[in-house]
């Protein structure tokens, strides 16, 4: 498990990048002065930030989760009908329970699309199933470095520390998915009996 820390170590440390400081908003523009989106990707990625935007300061459940579910079918789409297809097969043998044919599918997905985070969160979802938790956490690294506001992976880091006794780390994990998506189910009361835990009593 030492492995596995190293890894959440690395983790927590990027969260203190540039790349996560995206609160402010740009400046708004008017529809004459704002460019046309040059391909999908940048179309997606727009409407990727103001869902994200939304979702950091929806107190609502209902409302937060159909925000949550948005975000994550624009994740989903890789932009490649090939990747598309071997991400759905996957999907089909984890439902069957063929771990190992789901992981060899998703394999297949980051090598053939390395900039793919949704592949990388896939398979760390699958290799977390499979019990393999190191695996699980340097694709859960993959997975922030190309999307750092992934409040899944974010979530699910937190859950393998919790579990493996890493409270400190831990903590910080569910602290920033509640950055990103305050109305998680459940993960507030939980974050605060963890800090409880953690730091103790404030005075």
């Amino acid at each position: 498990m030492a492995r596995s820390l190293a890894a959440a170590v690395l983790i927590l440390a990027a969260s203190a990048l540039p790349a996560l400081a995206d609160d402010a908003p740009p400046a708004p523009q008017s529809p004459a002065a704002r460019p046309a989106p040059a391909n999908p990707e940048v179309d997606r990625r727009g409407a990727l930030d103001e869902l994200l935007g939304r979702l950091s300061k929806t107190d609502d459940p209902r409302s937060a989760k159909r925000i949550a579910g948005a975000v994550q079918a624009l994740w989903l789409r890789s932009g490649s009908e090939t990747i598309d297809l071997l991400t759905a097969r996957a999907g089909e043998a984890q439902r069957g329970q063929k771990l190992d044919a789901a992981i060899k599918l998703m394999d297949e997905v980051v090598s053939l699309r390395p900039d793919f985070a949704e592949g990388w969160n896939r398979r760390a979802t699958l290799n977390f199933a499979a019990k393999d938790y190191d695996a699980a956490m340097a694709d859960i690294h993959q997975t922030l470095v190309r999307e750092p506001r992934h409040f899944g992976a974010w979530l699910a880091l937190g859950r393998i520390l919790a579990s493996s006794g890493f409270d400190k780390q831990a903590l910080a994990a569910f602290r920033k998915t509640l950055e990103i998506y305050p109305a998680v189910e459940g993960l507030k009361k939980e974050t605060d009996e963890l800090a409880l835990k953690v730091e103790g009593q404030p005075i």
